[in-house]
């Protein structure tokens, strides 16, 4: 029977998901439902548009501006921090206080592409598995390792912290066994990070003053890469 009624425990759960995404996660679209399943995810639910629910309650809840008729709820995956620091042969990424979750989708999808170990959010992060940074990442968030953390916590794995700064010196990348530091989109590192941290700059014209943290993550990850 196809549900029309937004008091249904499914619609109220799977709108709690996208809204909070904190133990359960929703990812919309029949090629990323199906890839996050080829990738081992266990789907709790899938719901189906004019199957398993109206036209007019699939709406209410799908977040794309074109419904594309299929949505399913996951259990949302965890890892633990040490996970991120077992292969010696790469680097971690750590965001702190990254406020956009397009940036934070599209640096998990850098990660994916520049094979690094995966992502630390640190306090202050949108969410990598919110609907937006979801979408973002481009399925890569389906095998990228993310992990919520403290600085104090992530400082405690011993390796170099490098960041990103426009007041940095010109070097290259760390390549291996370091941890490439984004800041926020505003005002950078936290004061916490800043202080243990070795800044390096992006050579750049004079015409403009900064990069988006996104841009400044490619070039930084793919200069990384190419160094291996």
């Amino acid at each position: 029977m196809t549900i029309s009624s937004r008091q249904n425990p499914w619609f109220k759960r799977i709108r709690e998901a996208i809204r909070d995404h904190a133990g359960e996660i929703v990812i919309e679209g029949p090629k990323p439902v199906a890839d996050a399943i080829a990738a081992g995810w266990k789907p709790i639910k899938i719901i189906e548009r004019d199957v398993d629910f109206s036209s007019a309650i699939f709406d209410a809840i799908a977040e794309t501006k074109s419904p594309q008729n299929v949505i399913a709820l996951f259990e949302r995956p965890r890892f633990d921090l040490q996970s991120l620091f077992a292969r010696e042969s790469s680097i971690v990424i750590a965001l702190d206080g990254v406020q956009d979750p397009g940036n934070v989708g599209t640096i998990v999808r850098l990660a994916a592409a520049f094979d690094a170990n995966g992502v630390a959010l640190l306090p202050g992060c949108a969410d990598a598995f919110g609907p937006k940074a979801i979408r973002s990442s481009a399925g890569a968030i389906l095998t990228v390792p993310v992990v919520n953390c403290s600085i104090d916590e992530l400082l405690a794995q011993g390796w170099d912290v490098i960041a990103a700064d426009t007041r940095g010196e010109l070097a290259d990348p760390p390549f291996a066994k370091a941890i490439l530091a984004f800041g926020s989109e505003g005002s950078g590192l936290s004061p916490a990070l800043a202080s243990v941290a070795r800044m390096i700059a992006i050579r750049m014209s004079p015409r403009i003053e900064s990069l988006n943290v996104a841009s400044s993550a490619a070039i930084l990850l793919a200069r990384s890469y190419e160094l291996r």
